[in-house]
């Protein structure tokens, strides 16, 4: 009982396709927690902007009070 060369071919092209397939797969994830990672920090910065502008809107709020009472 022997193996043809045809049968070898085809078990060798789809054993490289699912390769492949499985790099490619891979190397997406990757990409995909990379990219998640720098969302992540990118937020963090804006999160503490968005603090640092809502104390500044209170300084704000409190100084007009205090101009309004000065006229």
């Amino acid at each position: 009982m022997s193996i043809s060369y045809e049968l070898m071919f085809c078990v060798v092209v789809q054993l490289l396709t699912a390769g492949i397939c499985i790099g490619v797969y891979k190397c997406t994830v990757a990409f995909m927690q990379q990219q998640i990672i720098e969302l992540k920090q990118d937020m963090k910065k804006y999160n503490n902007v968005l603090e640092r502008l809502i104390r500044v809107e209170d300084s704000v709020k409190s100084a007009h009070h205090r101009i309004d009472g000065f006229c």
